[in-house]
């Protein structure tokens, strides 16, 4: 029939547990592809997001809150395409339904502050590693000034040594031409 020329009105509970099919029906094959490769891709994100995390309840929150979301959309869209059994559970973001929605979103807030101590490890992460290299570099430094400190003071003696034995040489040669009446 084409775009927005579906009839949606005919699908029963189109508001809550039928939604993917009022949506196919309404915009098409391509959008609800379009749909499923969204909630994969968030999925997908949230495994990101638990795999890089350092601390492991954080790890095990972000992967079951991942799963239960993909696990509704699967619930969902399972059961629209006779798949397996309609269970009436909600399209996250997409099914009428106030409770379903607000447990969605605090979901997700809880993944979004996961990723914001994920990026707060890897900045502590960068800046161990940066202060860790300025003590390596600040002894490189020490070890440098040691070397030549020590390479100072042989050389300063040896210096001095000549330099008092030529003192010496041009004393002992006055008094021997003092004596001899020059």
């Amino acid at each position: 029939t084409g775009l927005f020329r579906g009839q949606p009105d005919t699908i029963p509970v189109a508001e809550t547990d039928l939604i993917f099919s009022a949506m196919t029906e309404e915009m098409g094959l391509i959008f609800t592809l379009c749909l499923i490769l969204v909630c994969v891709s968030c999925y997908v994100m949230f495994l990101n997001i638990a795999m890089e995390l350092r601390n492991f309840f954080y790890k095990l929150v972000a992967l079951g809150l991942g799963t239960c979301y993909i696990f509704q959309v699967f619930l969902q869209i399972g059961g629209v395409t006779k798949f397996i059994p309609l269970t009436g559970v909600t399209l996250p973001f997409v099914s009428y339904g106030g409770s379903s929605l607000l447990s969605t979103m605090i979901m997700f807030g809880i993944i979004q502050g996961l990723y914001i101590v994920r990026e707060d490890e890897e900045a502590e992460e960068e800046h161990q590693i940066e202060m860790q290299q300025d003590r390596e570099t600040a002894a490189g430094r020490m070890k440098d000034a040691a070397r030549a400190v020590r390479m100072q003071n042989q050389e300063d003696p040896v210096r001095m040594d000549v330099t008092d034995e030529e003192n010496m040489m041009e004393i002992t040669e006055t008094e021997q031409d003092k004596e001899k009446g020059i």
